[in-house]
């Protein structure tokens, strides 16, 4: 019943209402025919306790026709009803599960068509597993070889990077600042004229100044010369070339000391060689005179002391350096 609930409400409902109006007439007009036939007998002078269904049959065979009528067209519709939600259903599942077994049956003659092939292709995997594994063991081992090779070669450009690096053990001669190192044949003083980048947040140009190197210094003037020029300590400042630098005459001056960068552009590569070389060979003998502990000037106590006065300042400035290490307490 609550399987059909669903179809058979239109029954008994829509349908069924003509039907159960069908009997209601029928009855009505059963009534009302008898109680005719009693009161005409008794008119007639006769008593009569029930009415016979021969004498009822000619005047209810409309209404009887109409229940009827209604009576087949309800029951067609349960049998349709029925049908549908029996018989029907049942044959769209048995059809559903041939379906489901067709399909299933396809995919497993499509696995066991290629079964052989995907086995043999695991095998030609392997193979190619193995070949690969044997090729990088190769390469490894004939790299290592290569390395071990190389241990006996040195750096012969100027240019770190540029060449295969010392050994580890190798001693270099001397103090090595681990930078570009300057030639001997320049000194360690220069004077001259050298193009230095304006640092204007809007516009950078190229400005002609006259720069000096001496006493471990570097001098820049302004373009007004009557100002004292501008001071770099070369002990906390260090040359780096320009990698993108066309011309190949351009060098920075890093200044570890006001967190500075200063460019500048020589007149041609010989002109920037040189210019490195003494900035390089006045720092290297000034520190060289500062590790051996034997100042002869003012101006060399005056760059150490710039030197370690950068240095604490450095360390100060070091995160956990403003507070004390046991308490916490403020400097």
């Amino acid at each position: 019943d609550s399987f059909l609930k669903g179809d058979l409400k239109g029954a008994k409902g829509d349908l069924k209402k003509p039907f159960d109006k069908a009997w209601k007439d029928y009855e009505a007009k059963f009534s009302k025919t008898e109680k005719e036939k009693k009161k005409q007998a008794q008119e007639a002078g006769m008593v009569r306790a029930e009415i016979s269904g021969a004498e009822l049959a000619e005047e209810m065979e409309k209404e009887r026709k109409i229940f009827q009528l209604q009576m087949c067209e309800y029951l067609i519709k349960v049998n349709e009803i029925r049908s549908k939600k029996g018989s029907d259903l049942l044959q769209s599942l048995a059809e559903y599960y041939q379906a489901q077994a067709n399909f299933f049956r396809d995919g497993l003659r499509t696995i066991q068509h290629f079964h052989d092939f995907v086995e043999e292709l695991g095998k030609q995997i392997q193979k190619i597993r193995q070949r690969q594994d044997a090729e990088k063991k190769q390469l490894v081992e004939l790299r290592e070889t290569l390395k071990n090779s190389m241990t006996s070669y040195k750096e012969t450009n100027r240019f770190s990077g540029s060449g295969w690096a010392p050994p580890v053990n190798s001693t270099p001669a001397g103090y090595s600042l681990h930078q570009l190192t300057g030639d001997k044949s320049h000194g360690c003083q220069k004077t001259g004229n050298l193009l230095k980048k304006s640092e204007g947040r809007m516009r950078r140009v190229w400005q002609r100044r006259k720069c000096s190197i001496r006493d471990g210094c570097m001098y820049i003037s302004h373009h007004d010369e009557s100002k004292d020029p501008v001071k770099l300590n070369l002990l906390t400042c260090q040359v780096k070339l320009v990698p993108d630098d066309m011309g190949k005459k351009c060098f920075d001056l890093v200044s570890s000391l006001n967190n500075r960068t200063y460019h500048f552009q020589a007149d041609d590569t010989k002109e920037m060689d040189a210019w490195i070389s003494v900035l390089n060979n006045a720092k290297e003998e000034i520190l060289m005179q500062a590790f051996k502990d034997s100042p002869n000037s003012s101006g060399l106590n005056q760059s150490v002391r710039e030197l370690t006065s950068s240095i604490m300042d450095r360390i100060r400035r070091l995160p956990g350096n403003k507070e004390c290490g046991d308490c916490g307490a403020a400097d």
